[in-house]
């Protein structure tokens, strides 16, 4: 059973990791960025932060590689979101 679980955690964070490249493919290639909140961005990128600290003190490997994607991801967008601006 706790081999169904693992499962599900992997297939959960590589669905999470795919669900931003979109909007950051869209950033990057349109740097259409109006719309994206500053204070989202900035929450996201502590919380991920801490959420890979956790992942790797736990040794929770799927919450380590949702949580990179993510951070990776709104790391980017902010970045497009400076720079733009």
């Amino acid at each position: 059973m706790d081999d169904v679980f693992e499962l599900m955690g992997f297939t959960a964070s590589i669905i999470i990791s795919i669900s931003f490249i979109p909007q950051t493919y869209k950033t990057i290639t349109t740097d259409q960025i109006k719309d994206l909140s500053y204070s989202f961005m900035i929450l996201n990128i502590v919380a991920c932060s801490m959420m890979v600290a956790y992942g790797f003190h736990k040794d929770v490997i799927p919450v380590v590689i949702s949580n990179t994607s993510v951070l990776i991801n709104c790391s980017v967008m902010l970045y497009y979101m400076y720079t733009s601006s």
